[in-house]
């Protein structure tokens, strides 16, 4: 029995090897590949586009990388996560109204590195303008995140061919003690959530395009980027 279950082990790591092999390029390691192997999430604070991991296997995976290529971010994050697609084929479809639960984003608990505690993600979240369909989701929000306040942000949810691709945009300023840290559209996230193969891959990624302020760097980084690990590494475990 033991050596049966070894067998499929084997078995299901070289399939793994040769699958990651093609999805992901050399940016990432041996190490987050085995993490990724193990069924684990593996986030990568990768700081610009130069450094993401996905390889675009996909058209959308293409147009999602040419994203955020386009805006040419100063922090950058990929959190992902690879599960067999045998026993999760209805993953995809459960992924789409935790996404769209635009008020239970105010509850997702959130460490703060700066005070050491734990908050909310965002202090409220509400739903301004909503168009849902089938196929897809329009969503316009009004969120506070401390320490920046009021952000409203586009949301659009696709859902092709059995791939679910998430954006959230900020329309308006993003502003520290009156400072402009963030301009329109320079504040972009993403989850993206498709079949490759014999496995589905969970792959978030979210960047901001904002100067590199030397007195307001560290909190830029750990305020955005660190929400942006927080939401997709919530999402991913609320589907276990």
């Amino acid at each position: 029995m033991i050596k049966k279950h070894i067998f499929i082990f084997s078995i299901f790591f070289c399939a793994f090897s040769l699958f990651s092999q093609s999805l992901f390029n050399d940016n990432l390691t041996v190490e987050e590949r085995q993490k990724l192997a193990d069924g684990q999430i593996v986030i990568r604070n990768i700081g610009k586009a130069k450094n993401i991991s996905l390889n675009p296997v996909t058209p959308q995976a293409g147009r999602l990388i040419e994203s955020v290529k386009k805006l040419k971010p100063a922090y950058l994050a990929e959190v992902i996560q690879i599960r067999p697609a045998s026993g999760n084929e209805d993953l995809i479809e459960r992924i789409k109204p935790l996404l769209l639960d635009i008020e239970a984003y105010a509850g997702i608990p959130y460490w703060s590195e700066r005070n050491q505690q734990f908050y909310d993600l965002y202090s409220s979240a509400s739903i301004v303008k909503s168009d849902i369909k089938e196929n897809g989701a329009l969503l316009n929000a009004d969120l506070y995140m401390l320490p920046f306040g009021d952000l409203n942000v586009d949301i659009k949810l696709s859902d092709i061919d059995g791939e679910v691709l998430y954006s959230m945009i900020n329309t308006g300023n993003v502003k520290y003690d009156n400072i402009t840290v963030v301009r329109p559209e320079k504040m972009q996230s993403f989850v993206y959530a498709f079949k490759y193969n014999d496995f589905i891959v969970l792959y978030g990624i979210g960047g901001v395009n904002a100067p590199s302020i030397f007195f307001l760097r560290d909190r830029i980084e750990l305020s955005f980027i660190n929400r942006i690990k927080t939401f997709c590494k919530y999402i991913f475990e609320k589907l276990e």
